[in-house]
């Protein structure tokens, strides 16, 4: 009996988030809002903030599941498909270890102390390791990991392409120039999509023109290359190399700080080397991958010797003479060591 109300409880949670996603995104926000507040203020503990923070991202990734499933065929020409189960399994896994992570770095020092935690970041770095491993060398089209490997869906553009898409296979299909993607080939270095001759409508039914935008997205170029294995290889294992630096050098040694960094940078530019090549979805990553490198300006050692004093004096400024900035720009100074200890660290990015 408590099952079956479970299941009905479920079956109109299902119905209502895939029927408001407005009022869902509020809600959602709400909830991550809520962890910034608490942040420090129940028990002088961050782990609560970091669950509450935690918690609301899986809450996000779970009804972007459920509206992926309502709307399936919109999802799929808009995102794309992945290659293989594995595939979704592993990227599932993966973004919600991404999504955990921190709490349960901050748990593991709770509990275990400093030992539990460096215990629980080598297994948790060594798991990502093995899955961004895996999808690269053995699932095609995902030679580049996006961070978190699922990100989260664009449920306004979803909402606009529904009618767009609906209407669209409506019409082709009354023309009779709906492309089945059966009958059409991707080109594997520009990710062109040509249709296949047996494929072709009779001559008096042929419109001329290019195949749909849809068919394209779902297709998504990918250049495979082997200068993208070499370097997304180098983005994988930096977390590992670092850690071993880290266990070796010390974690304030420009030793660590400088390899993580090297290796970084080697990566960007074997990547810049045949940029034109990649596509949308690759070079969006890639974008991301650089800003990522102004973390290290948030990082020990540089961060102690370097960045410290000049923020806490431009934030002070700002202060001072920015009329109602004043409390912002102190509480910001008062979260940034907890910021620069949690969250700045080199295995994360």
């Amino acid at each position: 009996m408590a099952t079956l109300e479970l299941r009905n409880l479920y079956e109109k949670y299902v119905k209502w988030v895939s029927g408001n996603p407005s009022a869902l995104g509020d809600v959602e926000m709400t909830v991550k809002w809520l962890s910034y507040f608490i942040a420090g203020k129940i028990n002088k503990s961050s782990a609560v903030s970091e669950l509450v923070y935690s918690l609301s991202n899986l809450l996000v990734f779970f009804n972007d599941r459920i509206i992926e499933r309502a709307n399936l065929g919109a999802v799929a020409a808009v995102a794309g498909t992945d290659s293989s189960q594995l595939a979704k399994y592993i990227k599932t896994a993966l973004t919600t270890l991404e999504y955990c992570e921190v709490f349960i770095e901050l748990s593991a020092k709770k509990v275990w102390g400093a030992r539990g935690r460096w215990f629980f970041i080598v297994v948790v770095q060594t798991i990502k390791c093995i899955g961004r491993l895996i999808l690269t060398l053995c699932c095609r089209g995902n030679k580049i990991v996006k961070n978190p490997p699922i990100p989260a869906l664009d449920r306004r553009n979803l909402a606009e392409s529904l009618p767009e898409a609906n209407g669209a296979e409506t019409a082709a299909a009354a023309a009779g120039t709906f492309h089945d993607h059966n009958q059409t080939v991707l080109l594997k270095r520009s990710g062109r999509v040509m249709r296949k001759v047996d494929g072709a409508p009779p001559v008096v039914a042929r419109s001329w023109k290019p195949l749909r935008h849809e068919v394209t997205a779902v297709y998504p170029a990918q250049y495979e290359g082997r200068f993208i294995r070499s370097a997304e290889l180098m983005y994988i294992l930096k977390p590992i190399v670092h850690l071993e630096c880290v266990r070796r050098y010390g974690m304030d040694s420009w030793k660590s700080y400088l390899v993580a960094l090297a290796i970084d940078v080697a990566s960007l530019r074997l990547y810049y080397k045949k940029r034109e090549d990649l596509s949308r979805d690759q070079k969006q990553e890639l974008s991301r991958r650089c800003v990522s490198m102004l973390l290290y300006l948030m990082r020990s050692p540089f961060y102690d010797r370097y960045s410290k004093q000049k923020i806490a004096g431009l934030l002070t400024a700002i202060g001072n003479n920015v009329p109602l900035v004043g409390t912002v720009s102190n509480l910001i100074l008062s979260y940034i060591p907890h910021w620069q200890e949690t969250y700045f660290y080199m295995w994360s990015s």
